[in-house]
């Protein structure tokens, strides 16, 4: 064993996680994940390798610290700390994750008057999920943790020398987590006109991720290329333009960006089942603003995939985010959740049609009498280097009213009694046990949208409860081998056979095949 050379040993630990090198890929939203079977802990395995020898645990360090997560609090900074105080490790990082959860905020009653107010009704289920006997009593418990953790800017202070540390970061993800008791916690305060008791809010947390991360970044300035988040707050956002005008460094750090990935979750803290205002009210001319100033530094961008809060397609122009902007460097483009023009879609594209070699569309809905036939005869004209294109659960305005009208019918309809049952039952299990260090028994990471293990594609969960791959009624999916289908565009709805047939018509082939497809538009 010690006279194999160091390659082969590096051919045996890459089998522990296979696909690690394959970041970027050609198609990030389409492709199947690496089989790993579920018995096997690759961290527990890196870190006893490290207790063997000296030159194992050399081998084995760039495996065990080449992705870290960070939980928000103490013992989570602390580690962080330590590691950051040791070069030879930091260096091996390449992905940071911050795990971000709901803060927690008092309000006019203290915790144990909430706990034993009688006038608010529980299920004995809510009730045993949110007032176990045990103690010590949960939500003071982390309330005071995360106090404890931003005192003094302590957690900012620990990203600095994080970022100082890690010169060969390359990734920073950023997600939202939620406990279950979060979730009853949320949910509750929002059935109430006036709460007065502790909440828990995901905007000011992310508004405060995205600040000390952004600080931290232009502080340490790692050689970071790309940034993803599946549930980032506007308000966050606006957040980062501030940052950027506080800093001489921020066109050099916005200009090594190659990959971005962002889902704005737009739907407020204390009203979450209430959606009627979650159009990005009030933020429009803000976000352009900035939009107008990230486009202008980020011109080495390789992959885009901008999308809204899924089931809330907002109805704003491309210009007013892109502003005309032609990224060079463009290889993969995706828009998500979004109410545009077919010559919005098609003016994008043809900008880029000397570099794109994907093209995913996902919840967009055309307007103004657009049709999607014209959209993929443009492309399938001008676009002679695409490789794919993903056409995820596109539509026209009128068949998304008519779905969000089924969904408020139903919605009117469902008994107390069923919303109970729901928030209960399916957003979460193992609920009963959870302690504020125990977060992998029991949460929800980046919780906005789930991927198809399959596909790649996103299926958009608003907070009415229905997924964007849903069918009602007639807006149900055809048989793509049925000899009989239809697949004329009437500028109506969109089947899934007719969006199969145009994602292959118009790049000639069967992306996941590779076999010529020649089938007539």
């Amino acid at each position: 064993m010690e006279t194999l050379p160091t390659e082969v040993f590096n051919e045996i630990l890459d089998q522990f996680e296979p696909g690690l090198h394959e970041f970027p890929r050609a198609n990030p939203w389409a492709r199947p994940r690496p089989y790993k079977p579920e018995h096997i802990d690759s961290k527990q395995h890196f870190a006893r390798l490290r207790l063997v020898c000296k030159r194992f645990s050399e081998l084995a360090a760039p495996y065990l610290f080449r992705s870290i997560g960070l939980r928000f609090n103490m013992k989570s900074f602390g580690r962080l700390e330590r590691l950051a105080e040791r070069p030879k490790l930091a260096r091996h990082v390449k992905k940071f994750v911050y795990l971000m959860p709901y803060l927690y905020f008092e309000g006019d009653q203290d915790f144990e008057t909430f706990r034993a107010d009688r006038s608010i009704r529980f299920s004995n289920k809510l009730r045993q999920i949110m007032f176990e006997e045990r103690e010590p009593f949960y939500y003071p418990t982390v309330f005071k943790e995360q106090q404890e953790v931003m005192h003094g800017s302590y957690d900012l202070f620990v990203l600095k020398k994080a970022m100082k540390a890690f010169t060969s970061l390359q990734q920073i993800q950023l997600l939202s987590v939620m406990v279950h008791k979060d979730i009853v916690l949320r949910n509750l305060a929002s059935s109430f006109d006036e709460w007065e008791f502790i909440d828990c809010r995901w905007i000011p947390a992310c508004r405060h991720a995205v600040d000390t991360l952004l600080m931290a970044v232009l502080y340490g300035n790692p050689p970071v290329s790309s940034f993803s988040s599946p549930t980032l707050s506007p308000q966050s956002l606006l957040q980062i333009t501030s940052g950027m005008q506080r800093s001489s460094l921020a066109a050099k750090d916005w200009g090594q960006l190659s990959h971005l990935d962002i889902t704005f979750d737009e739907r407020p803290d204390r009203s979450y089942l209430d959606t009627a205002e979650t159009r990005l009210k009030g933020h429009i001319s803000p976000l352009s603003a900035f939009f107008k100033l990230f486009c202008s530094y980020t011109e080495n961008l390789s992959t885009l995939y901008l999308r809204f809060t899924p089931g809330l397609p907002v109805r704003l122009p491309l210009d007013d985010v892109f502003h005309g902007t032609t990224w060079t460097k463009l290889r993969i483009l995706g828009i998500g959740s979004w109410m545009l023009r077919a010559e919005d879609i098609i003016g994008i594209a043809q900008r880029h049609r000397n570099t794109l070699k994907g093209l995913r569309l996902s919840e967009v809905y055309l307007i103004d009498d657009g049709r999607w036939k014209d959209v993929a005869i443009a492309l399938k004209a001008s676009m002679k280097r695409l490789e794919w294109v993903g056409l995820q659960d596109i539509g026209y305005e009128g068949e998304y009213v008519r779905k969000a009208a089924y969904i408020e019918t139903y919605s009117d309809t469902s008994s107390e009694e069923d919303f109970d049952d729901i928030e209960t039952d399916n957003t979460s299990t193992r609920s009963f046990d959870i302690h504020p260090s125990q977060a992998d028994d029991d949460v929800i990471y980046g919780n906005v949208f789930t991927s198809s293990e399959d596909t790649g594609s996103s299926s958009g969960i608003s907070s009415c409860g229905y997924t964007a791959n849903a069918s009602f009624g007639s807006l149900g999916t055809i048989d793509e081998d049925d000899p009989e289908e239809d697949l004329m565009d009437y500028g109506v709805t969109v089947s899934q056979a007719q969006r199969k047939h145009w994602e292959r018509w118009i790049v000639g082939k069967n992306a996941n095949t590779g076999e010529a497809y020649t089938r007539p538009l």
